[in-house]
């Protein structure tokens, strides 16, 4: 991999030191995040700062904010329709508990991936009809729903769109449309998820009949849960939002489902992390969704029954594992027909169809789009129509390709680093040729280079428990705001261990100070450490590793190579 470090004039690194009163490195760290002012710096490490924008600067909020009001005054009938993955379920929970306590006459809908496919589906409007309802408001989904938003109102029946992704040339014609990333939309922050997008949307309820935001806060730990899965930048509001909301969860003043689920995770909330979520929340509330009924995950986030609770997390953990032996075989599956198809010789993008179940396409596009870092679309095939899955790598944005090429599609949506598609299968040739015509002119040789981004090359005496301290102000980490990763130079390796047949763990020293290191599934690099008298750099992330109740600095290594290369 190429090593990458910041650009960051040294100058501007020591004109910030003295201002911020912070050594050298960590104001670099800082700079990194352009975090360049003292109100940037209280707004990112003060806790006590809650700072949000006013829900009212989204477009179309009062117009929502008094019908949905007039709506549950009314008593009318009301839908809430949401998308399957973790966003979508998370902030339907919250509008469905919300709402719920203004009107009774509140029902959700989960679309199902094999029988609705993605966004507002057509029969997702006739289950409306059947239940006479007044109002649909969308979660997660419906900003390019022009179709299924006519349907439903030449059936009596309103629609507010609140989603949060990329809109098409028009918008559909709703009573309002919520959503950031709207072309006439001034807010001051585009990427909330769609759990984000409905808290501003409770927000603003709040505030109109209570007088304050107070009520809406009660909501952070769904919000939280929904915007680290969503893999959103992890700044600005959204730093807040996961913040304020990770903190209720550890002082468990959150839903009894998602302690549940954090129980059968094997999970402390005390001390819950983004990455607790991504990796053991977040699986098994899509899993749901992609092998069966997501409706399954609002019952155990809404529920208030404890053992109803435990029944449903236990649900959610069985369908993970049976995700992931589904997940493995599409994924060797998908990597013999790289193999098969290309063989040494890869394009710059890849599209990948066969009879896979619709629900793993996503997870294994990213596994195959990791492995030859090229953008992934993957396609499930039934009865002569396909479903696909895409992701993208740095800086090749997705949706514009897909854009391009939609003359070929059903159906699409997404952002730039994920998207999916509705195709028939006639069409999937020419959409592969138009696809990968996109990608040759916008994809160059430097991007298809895996990189590393490196913070900066430290020793290791600098690596202590002031830094541990310092990297822990600085969560909660994700996308924009990731953990820093660190490289050391001309260090020598003692200790080395197999584990596993394929994780390596050793001892780095340099200038007589040492720390333990852990190398997951870099059995390919044991010939290079094995030997003390060589001499290595290595990137990797300091952590703290907790045994028998002691607390040590260990690194997690990312990548090593010898010192004279």
């Amino acid at each position: 991999m190429k090593w990458v470090y910041p650009d960051i004039p040294g100058d501007d690194v020591l004109e910030f030191s003295e201002q911020f009163h912070l050594s050298y490195l960590y104001t670099s760290i800082l700079l990194n995040r352009n975090i360049r002012s003292k109100k940037d710096l209280d707004l990112y490490f003060n806790k006590n700062v809650y700072s949000l924008y006013d829900p009212f600067l989204i477009r179309d909020m009062k117009t929502a904010v008094d019908v949905l009001i007039s709506a549950c005054q009314e008593k009318k009938k009301i839908l809430i329709y949401g998308d399957y993955d973790v966003d979508g379920v998370t902030s339907t929970s919250i509008l469905y508990l919300f709402l719920k306590n203004l009107n009774e006459s509140i029902y959700y809908y989960i679309p199902e991936r094999e029988k609705d496919g993605y966004g507002v589906s057509p029969e997702g409007i006739d289950h409306a009809v059947e239940l006479d309802i007044d109002l649909i408001i969308t979660c997660d989904c419906g900003i390019t729903a022009h179709e299924q938003v006519a349907r439903a109102k030449q059936n009596g029946i309103d629609v507010i769109i609140s989603d949060h992704h990329e809109q098409g040339d028009t918008l559909p014609d709703a009573l309002a449309v919520l959503n950031p990333k709207r072309k006439d939309d001034t807010y001051p922050f585009r990427d909330l998820c769609g759990a984000g997008v409905v808290y501003k949307l409770v927000e603003a309820i709040c505030m109109t009949l209570f007088g304050s935001s107070e009520k809406a806060e009660t909501y952070l730990d769904l919000v939280a849960i929904g915007t680290a899965a969503d893999i959103v930048p992890l700044v600005d509001e959204n730093r807040c939002l996961v913040r304020e909301g990770l903190a209720r969860i550890r002082r468990r003043e959150c839903r009894v489902g998602i302690l549940e689920l954090f129980n059968i995770c094997q999970i402390d909330t005390a001390g819950i992390s983004v990455v607790n979520i991504v990796f053991g929340l977040a699986p098994r509330l899509n899993a749901v969704g992609r092998m069966g009924s997501a409706s399954r995950a609002i019952t155990l986030l809404t529920t208030e029954d404890r053992q109803t609770a435990r029944e449903y997390s236990q649900i959610l953990h069985q369908e993970n594992e049976e995700r992931q032996k589904v997940e493995r075989k599409v994924t060797e599956e998908a990597i013999l027909q790289v193999k098969e198809i290309y063989g040494d010789d890869l394009p710059k993008a890849v599209v990948l169809a066969g009879d896979w179940h619709p629900g793993v396409i996503g997870i294994v596009s990213s596994k195959v789009k990791d492995k030859i870092h090229r953008p992934v679309f993957l396609i499930a095939l039934k009865d002569g129509f396909g479903k696909g899955s895409g992701r993208s790598i740095t800086s090749f944005d997705l949706y514009d390709a897909l854009s391009n090429s939609s003359e070929h599609l059903s159906g699409y949506g997404g952002h730039q680093m994920a998207a999916g598609l509705t195709i028939d299968e006639e069409n999937i040739s020419a959409f592969e040729e138009q696809f990968l015509q996109y990608a040759n002119s916008h994809i160059t040789e430097d991007m298809l280079e895996p990189s590393i981004y490196v913070e900066a090359d430290i020793d290791v005496k600098d690596i202590n428990d002031h830094l541990m301290d310092f990297l822990h102000d600085m969560e909660p980490f994700g996308p924009a705001n990731m953990r820093p990763k660190f490289s050391v130079s001309n260090v020598t390796t003692s200790n080395v261990t197999i584990l596993k047949d394929k994780h390596l763990k050793f001892t780095v020293k340099q200038n007589g100070q040492s720390l333990n290191c852990i190398g997951w599934n870099m059995l390919e690099k044991f010939e290079l450490i094995m030997d003390p008298s060589q001499r290595i750099d290595m990137v990797f992330v300091p952590t703290i590793n907790e045994w028998n109740g002691v607390r040590r600095i260990q690194l997690v290594v990312k990548d090593i190579k010898s010192s004279l290369t």
